[in-house]
Order: C-alpha cells, then sequence, then structure tokens
C-alpha cells in the first residue's frame, strides 16, 4: 500500500524511533495550517512498512506529543491495517493557538520541511494568539461616554431603527452604548466604540491620486480622522468625484449619471476595509486613485483559514472575522449587511457594471483593487475629445460616453456657458479648491478640449470651439 507523498499537512516516519522528530512536524505542521496529519510505519515514499503496535505504543506518542508541544495539543492516535498484513499508525491533530513550540523550538511547515520560525513569525503569530483571547475591539479604549460624537450616535441608532435591528430610541450616549454592548464593565468605550463614535486621535483615513503605480508623482493628496462613519462618506465621495461617470440624457426630466464604480460596492468595500482591518496596527486605509485602477488598502490580511478568493467566487460566505463587534455594530445599523454575503454582493455589482476587482496580499495587509473598465479608460484617449458629437455635456447626445471625473465635468459646464474664465473665478463659482482646478485645466488642456489665452495672473481658459 502507498500513502502518496508527503506535504505540508502529511508527515511519514518509519518507526516510532522517531516520535521525536514526528513531535517537531506536527508543530511545524499546526504552526502553517492549524491541522494535519503524521504517519507511523510509512516509509517517505508513502509506501507502508509497518511496525509493532503494542497497547502501550498509542499512548506513548500520545503523552509524548502532550508533553512536548505547547501550547499543549489533545491529537487522535490511532492503528490502521494497510490491507497487506503491515500495521501502521495515523496521527490526527489540530489547533488553532499557534505558535505552537516543539521542546521550546518554533519551526513551520515548507514544503515536506520543518523549517525555523524567524524573530519576526514567532511575534506576529503571539500577537495574533492574544488578539484571539482579547480581540482589541472589545478592549477598554479609556474614554468615556462624553468623547462621544452624539449626532453620529444618533444619526448610527435611527439607521438601526429603520431597518429593524435596533430596537430602542436615543436616550443619551450611555444608555444607547450600554444596550448596544459597546461599553467595557468600568463603564469606559471599548475600541470599537471608540472607533465607530469618536473622533480618531490619529489619521485615520489616506486619499491620493497618482500619475502611476510607480508613485514618483502625487497629483492629490488627503488625510483625514474623525468617525469610522465619516471616513467612510469621505473616502467613498473622494472616489466618486474622481472616477468618471457616464450622463445620459433623458427626453424629459433631469440627467441620469452612471458612475464608472458601483456605488454600493464602493461602500462596501470600504466599510469591510474598516472592519476586518488589523487596528492594532494603526486601522488606516488608504485610497489610491490611478488611471487604470482604484486600490483600497486595509492593515492586515484575512484571518487564518479565509480565502479572498473563495468568497469572491461565493465558495465561501463564513464570517468569521478580525473584529466582531466593530462588524456586528455596522450589521445593526444596516451599513452592512448579513454576515459573509458582503463580498459576494460587492462581485455582483461590480460584475454587472463590468468592473474587475481583485484582493492582493502586499506587505502592509489587505489591497482590493477595483480595475477601472476598458470602455472608460479608452475614453481618455488623445484624439478622443475633438470629436464634436462626443461632447459630453451636448443636450441632443442620446447617450453620453464615460469620459470625465465630477471635477472635470463641473469646470467643463462652466466654460461651457462663458467665452473664458480666470482660474480664480473657476474656483469660486464651481466651490473647487485653486489647486484642483489648476490640475483639472492642466488635464483638460493636455487632451485639447481648453485652451489658455494670455500669461500669468492675465491667463484666461475657454473651451475649444469644435467642442464647445
Amino acid at each position: 500500500m502507498n500513502l502518496g507523498h508527503e506535504t505540508e499537512q502529511v508527515e511519514f516516519k518509519k518507526s516510532t524511533s522517531e516520535l521525536k522528530e514526528g513531535a517537531v512536524s506536527v508543530a511545524a505542521i499546526l504552526n502553517k495550517h492549524g491541522r494535519g496529519e503524521l504517519y507511523f510505519g510509512v516509509k517517505p515514499n508513502g509506501d507502508a512498512c509497518g511496525q509493532d503496535v503494542a497497547e502501550s505504543t498509542l499512548r506513548q506518542i500520545s503523552q509524548t506529543l502532550g508533553n512536548s508541544i505547547e501550547p499543549r495539543i489533545y491529537p487522535v492516535v490511532e492503528e490502521f491495517d494497510d490491507g497487506e498484513g503491515h500495521s501502521c499508525i495515523r496521527v490526527s491533530f489540530e489547533g488553532d493557538d499557534r505558535p505552537y513550540a516543539c521542546k521550546g523550538a518554533y519551526c513551520i511547515r515548507v514544503a515536506d520541511e520543518d523549517v525555523a520560525m524567524t524573530a519576526a513569525q514567532i511575534e506576529s503569530m503571539m500577537t495574533e494568539r492574544i488578539n484571539r483571547k482579547f480581540p482589541w475591539d472589545e478592549r477598554s479604549s479609556g474614554r468615556t461616554a462624553a468623547d462621544v460624537k452624539e449626532d453620529v450616535l444618533r444619526a448610527y441608532v435611527e439607521r438601526g431603527r429603520k431597518r429593524g435591528r435596533i430596537p430602542f430610541d436615543y436616550a443619551d450616549a450611555h444608555d444607547a452604548l450600554s444596550r448596544l454592548g459597546l461599553l467595557c464593565d468600568d463603564g469606559t468605550l471599548t475600541n470599537a466604540a471608540d472607533a465607530l463614535f469618536c473622533k480618531s486621535r490619529y489619521v485615520r483615513l489616506k486619499m491620493g491620486i497618482l500619475a502611476t503605480h510607480a508613485r514618483t508623482e502625487i497629483l492629490d493628496l488627503h488625510q483625514e480622522s474623525g468617525t469610522v462613519f465619516e471616513l467612510v462618506d469621505k473616502a467613498r465621495a473622494y472616489i466618486l468625484n474622481n472616477t468618471r461617470r457616464r450622463f445620459v440624457i433623458n427626453e424629459s426630466g433631469p440627467r441620469d449619471e452612471i458612475p464608472e464604480l458601483p456605488t454600493l460596492a464602493v461602500k462596501e468595500a470600504l466599510m469591510n476595509a474598516y472592519a476586518h482591518c488589523d487596528w492594532t496596527l494603526g486601522g488606516c486605509v488608504q485610497i489610491d486613485i490611478f488611471n487604470d485602477a482604484v486600490e483600497i488598502l486595509s492593515l492586515g490580511w484575512f484571518v487564518e483559514g479565509q480565502d479572498p478568493e473563495e468568497h469572491l467566487s461565493g465558495e465561501s460566505v463564513s464570517s468569521q472575522g478580525r473584529n466582531k463587534l466593530i462588524a456586528q455594530a455596522m450589521y445593526r445599523s444596516g451599513d452592512i449587511e448579513a454576515y459573509g454575503t458582503g463580498i459576494p454582493r460587492m462581485r455582483d455589482l461590480c460584475d454587472e457594471a463590468g468592473v474587475r476587482i481583485e484582493y492582493v496580499r502586499v506587505p502592509e495587509g489587505t489591497k482590493l483593487v477595483f480595475h477601472r473598465s476598458d470602455a472608460f479608460a479608452d475614453s481618455m484617449a488623445d484624439n478622443w475629445p475633438i470629436m464634436a458629437d462626443n461632447w459630453p455635456i451636448m443636450a441632443d447626445s442620446d447617450k453620453l460616453r464615460p469620459s470625465f471625473s465630477a471635477t472635470e465635468m463641473k469646470v467643463c459646464e462652466y466654460l461651457s456657458k462663458r467665452e473664458s474664465a480666470r482660474t480664480t473665478e473657476i474656483a469660486t463659482e464651481t466651490g473647487i479648491s485653486d489647486r484642483t482646478v489648476r490640475r483639472v485645466l492642466k488635464r483638460l488642456s493636455e487632451r485639447g478640449i481648453i485652451i489658455s489665452e494670455g500669461a500669468n495672473k492675465n491667463r484666461t481658459y475657454r473651451l475649444l470651439d469644435d467642442v464647445r
């Protein structure tokens, strides 16, 4: 009988004379996968050779593994016959309390070998263990109900009442947070309550527009602090205002604006970024907007046992996450839906809009990438804007092309009603900052949509006659 090959989760030993080495493999496999199997009476090539198995043999294996590995494990040890007259032993084991040490040494499984772990790996796993036993969002923040932004909490309770998930009226911050289970025993706010309803003491959101993925030219940069709900609103507005929209003009009534990225998918992505990020690393979410992608970075990768591809495919609907108290609070207000359904719903919305999304593991943690669709990207071609029948604000166009960001559209609409205008005039009338207006005018000039006349303070901008 042949049992196949050794893998990252399967180890073969010819006999219990190699029990000490087997214990090392068990700890290494647990550190990598959390479960596995160890066989005695099997050669390294998988051929069963058998060994003598007495009543005390199984007990010896169980006791040795229990005494050698810390934290303690309780394996299942059983004898089996390979059908060819060989008695073998199978040891099945699992545990979620890593890192596991064998006689004080820490190893991790790599292919079919047990490799010594680095100090950084050990420290990371130790931190994960502490966070599993004492989750960050359940710990005391040291703040009190007096630190709560009551307008944010009151609006939160109202959203929850409308969804039928919060059964009480808002009275005051302390009462609401107590009913929501967001206070510690000493009356201080949990970290979850702090993050959700207090102004953050640190920068929790970074947003930028970058010229290339080399990140050498930053076109715009913002840093924000606030409650999670406020930051999600700011991030969503930033993304939607700096990506393109398609305008459809109806025969009777206002035009419809179709965003390049589905609004609900963007909100879901941002809520997930805060709900599942590793707050012990800072809890900052970063938004990077490129010409071909929008990336949302949150600190920390998916928790052990969670595969983002399985969630995107719908194969997994597991709700296991890093900050259960925060996620539960977001669910009660309706800001996220049923546990485990957010990623598939986001995928469905993006599929419908023709937007490809993917999760990428990076050194800092988790990066969700919205790949901007070719249909929108193609409209950035230099020769497109000079075609008069494609001008995006023409009233006689049945369907308008997805070509401009919201700020670009606002500037173009303003200029379409005037012969020309200065930068300060455009900024004042549109409500866009001078700095942003200058960048927008530069982009529109490079794309052949507007031209500049004059110099310095007297410089004015006007639409090209061909596209007016």
